[in-house]
């Protein structure tokens, strides 16, 4: 099994997630084994208390494995099934870090927290309402994003490629590949010509680009 430390700033303390194949995790302290209860209570935030685990079917927390590139974007990029993408972050609380994102009526929260490892987050999300979705957008920092990501099934994984408006350059993407885990093999897609991997830079995270009033994929 794979460890990751994760430190909860407001807090202060260490806390271990588990890494396990069905991609579910627990909580370890040095003292003992916990769930989601002391996910909780470290975090503030009862969407990851018992009662709200079993309102999920039992999932706990799920740790998102993922790699990050900067790319240009191929000419046949119109062949691939593609959604529109409209979302936002909300201000950061508890150690971990919200979004709101919209999928035409579908509307989704999302809470996501870093580990030790870039590569590696942890995430958990829900579906929300409209009305939700409206009232959490008061809380947003920074501008809404909005992409078109088209899906790109290869070499046995689904790359998702983020073309995004209001950018400053024309023809440049970010594409995306989550992994079942870390040391995973990726196989590129080899009509994409990769300008180099971001998956580390936290200038490409969507957080960082949505202070942007210009989106600007090039760095200075």
């Amino acid at each position: 099994m794979n460890r990751y430390i994760v430190k909860f700033t407001d807090n202060g303390g260490n806390y271990l997630f588990i890494d396990r194949e069905n991609g579910l995790a627990v909580v370890e302290t040095e003292e003992k084994l916990s769930g989601g209860n002391v996910i909780a209570d470290v975090t503030g935030n009862t969407f990851y208390s018992a009662e709200a685990i079993e309102k999920r079917h039992g999932k706990i927390i799920t740790l998102e494995i993922e790699r990050k590139w900067l790319v240009r974007i191929p000419d046949n990029l119109e062949e691939f099934q593609y959604e529109n993408i409209e979302q936002a972050y909300l201000a950061p609380g508890s150690g971990f870090r919200g979004r709101v994102r919209r999928l035409d009526d579908k509307f989704i929260y999302t809470e996501k927290a870093p580990t030790s490892d870039p590569e590696v987050r942890i995430e958990n999300e829900k579906e929300i309402t409209a009305e939700e979705y409206r009232s959490l957008l008061k809380n947003k920092v920074g501008n809404i994003i909005k992409k078109c990501r088209y899906i790109i099934p290869y070499g046995g994984h689904t790359f998702e490629f983020d073309v995004f408006e209001n950018t400053a350059e024309a023809g440049y993407a970010l594409m995306e590949a989550e992994l079942a885990h870390k040391d995973e093999t990726v196989e590129l897609p080899p009509f994409v010509d990769v300008i180099s991997e971001v998956t580390d830079d936290v200038y490409y995270t969507n957080r960082n680009l949505s202070a942007m009033d210009t989106i600007r994929l090039l760095k200075d």
